[in-house]
């Protein structure tokens, strides 16, 4: 592996070196035994300090047992690294790791700068051997943690002075840090007048496949409805009851930018977002999520189409993760008008943003054909999940009426 190495106090090594050296030839011609044996067994001391640290280290391996670890906030993980050295052993030595703060150590000797916690963690390793350090962390807030800076730290066997050896190869570990997972309080429905896969008790259409009973036969009923079996046996018609089924698809739109003085408006926005999210995936219920922040390529805002399941759950919770405040934005107008003209909007929208007249005539018009929820839950207290002015329209949506 690459190390930059940042040498101190050689110079005082090299000059003790030459004095012992100059003395020890004097008392040598003096005849002054005993004076020589002392400032030769320095010189030997100073010479051997300064071979030994041009070489150690040298030959030291890292290695990070995982290459990512995900956990929630209040989690718990541990960050296990492991050293393989060389031939020359490493004595008294001083770890010092650099790591950004959506965890933190477990530990007290940890220091916190600009986002950074510095970790201090004493070193030592044999000659050929391998030693394992284990350091506990855990999630203080969502977001994505990187060690950014590895250093080793040996001092002087005599005197002052010490080699700093820093990683110089790039450090691939991180930690994703999952936002909360709170309930969401509240039930989102599905649309009786589209067809599609849902259950629903009241609905206008049903699954030919999935047949939950028979009934009695009306004169209304169509003949290939007939379920033949049962009408020999009760011996009078009998038709055949499907599951009946609606559309339920709901899109997810959170507004990045932030309103003024709004203390953590965003992390609000993100927590009720996963709230959504996590109701959709244990009632089966697709989604799709597109967020205000910009990206390259045909789709200018961030978005995951729409899909259900743990596998959509993990990857929402993996770009929430993964996504600041500041990161570029584009105008949420901006965004609802292009999802609009591209077709991309189910039966159910969810706009969590907080309130603003321009979205506020958008989300209006959109109330005559879906279901439109505007969230301005993160505005609010901390046990207040939807607008108190909410009122339902004509076309069951919650968005108030003008």
């Amino acid at each position: 592996m690459n190390w930059i190495r940042y040498e101190h106090g050689f110079k005082t090594i090299h000059l003790g070196m030459a004095f012992t050296g100059i003395f020890f030839v004097w008392a040598f011609i003096f005849l002054q035994p005993w004076l020589a044996a002392s400032f030769g067994a320095v010189f030997a001391m100073l010479a051997f300090q300064n071979v030994y640290f041009a070489k150690v280290g040298n030959d030291l391996k890292v290695n990070f047992q995982a290459k990512q670890k995900r956990i929630l906030v209040d989690g718990e993980e541990e960050l296990i690294m492991e050293f393989e050295n060389g031939k020359v052993p490493i004595w008294n030595g001083t770890l010092i790791l650099s790591i950004e703060d959506p965890v933190a150590p477990s530990t007290d000797n940890r220091k916190h700068y600009s986002g950074i916690y510095d970790l201090s963690v004493p070193f030592a390793v044999g000659s050929n051997k391998k030693v394992e350090i284990r350091i506990p962390l855990e999630g203080k807030k969502r977001g994505m943690s990187r060690v950014t800076r590895l250093i080793l730290e040996v001092p002087h066997l005599f005197g002052e002075g010490s080699v700093n050896m820093e990683l110089k190869d790039p450090i691939t570990y991180q930690s994703l840090v999952y936002p909360r997972v709170t309930p969401l309080g509240r039930e989102l429905q599905s649309s009786p007048f589209k067809p599609g896969e849902v259950e629903q008790k009241q609905s206008l259409f049903t699954d030919t496949l999935q047949m939950i009973g028979t009934r009695d036969y009306v004169p209304t009923d169509r003949f290939d409805q007939i379920h033949w079996t049962a009408s020999a046996k009760m011996q009078k018609l009998q038709t055949k009851e499907f599951l009946p089924v609606s559309a339920q698809s709901v899109a997810l739109i959170l507004n990045a930018l932030e309103k003024d003085r709004g203390y953590m408006d965003f992390e609000k926005k993100v927590e009720r977002l996963v709230s959504y999210a996590d109701y959709c995936n244990q009632n089966n219920i697709p989604y799709s999520v597109a967020i205000n922040l910009r990206t390259f390529g045909a789709t200018p805002f961030l978005q995951i189409p729409s899909g259900t399941g743990k596998i959509q759950f993990q990857k929402t919770m993996v770009m929430l993760a993964k996504i600041s405040e500041k990161h570029a934005k584009m105008r949420y107008e901006d965004m609802l008008l292009n999802m609009e003209s591209s077709g991309q909007l189910p039966e159910t929208i969810v706009l969590i943003t907080h309130e603003n007249d321009k979205i506020g005539a958008v989300a209006q018009k959109w109330s005559k054909r879906y279901t439109v929820i505007m969230d301005t839950s993160s505005e609010g207290s901390g046990n207040e999940w939807d607008n108190p002015v909410l009122k339902k329209t004509g076309t069951d949506s919650a968005f108030p009426s003008a």
